[in-house]
């Protein structure tokens, strides 16, 4: 979900104050946020302290950054936090180095937000910080895997150095939308 910031101040506490638009609905206490566009001391993840609803207001801690109010253009993106890098290392083993990390860390994004917003789409209500269970964890785990996985790769299929064809992954799309409770009628 994606906010626009019109305005950003910071007090003598180190709080970065930021005014969304058009309201904060959807976003939550101790939530992982990305904040771009609105200045290099602002611009990065940041961890949500509180929320202004009436104000349309949230909070966080820049890290002893100083700059004056600014009226600004940016944009905040609040990211789901279901699946941790450590979750994706269990399932596909541990990385081999910097460029490895970093495309897991985009494979955990990217399998979070699916698994959020197809969830949410389904009309589950769920909270972007705290996995509904360990059924929808192990489906977005699942997902980033194959997303890890596939680097490199055409289509849907893993790498292969053989001449004859590879099976079938464990964990493919049927068993990730089963596992996530989604690819079924709505939820009443």
């Amino acid at each position: 979900m994606s906010y626009d910031v019109t305005f950003a101040a910071r007090d003598d506490d180190d709080i970065v104050t930021l005014t969304l638009s058009p309201d904060v609905s959807g976003l939550v206490v101790g939530e992982h946020v990305h904040v771009y566009n609105v200045n290099n001391q602002v611009d990065g993840g940041h961890t949500l302290l509180t929320i202004d609803a009436i104000a349309n207001q949230v909070t966080f801690h820049d890290n002893g950054q100083t700059f004056a109010e600014i009226a600004v253009s940016g944009v905040l993106v609040a990211q789901v936090t279901w699946l941790t890098l450590e979750d994706l290392e269990l399932f596909i083993g541990e990385l081999a180095d910097a460029g490895d990390i970093a495309y897991a860390e985009l494979c955990v994004d990217a399998a979070n937000t699916f698994a959020y917003e197809r969830r949410q789409a389904a009309g589950y209500e769920d909270n972007p910080t705290v996995c509904p269970n360990q059924r929808v964890k192990q489906g977005t785990q699942f997902y980033a895997g194959s997303l890890f996985r596939e680097k490199g790769s055409p289509g849907d299929m893993f790498q292969s150095f053989q001449g004859a064809p590879i099976a079938a992954p464990v964990g493919g799309m049927g068993q990730i939308l089963r596992l996530l409770g989604i690819g079924r009628p709505q939820v009443a």
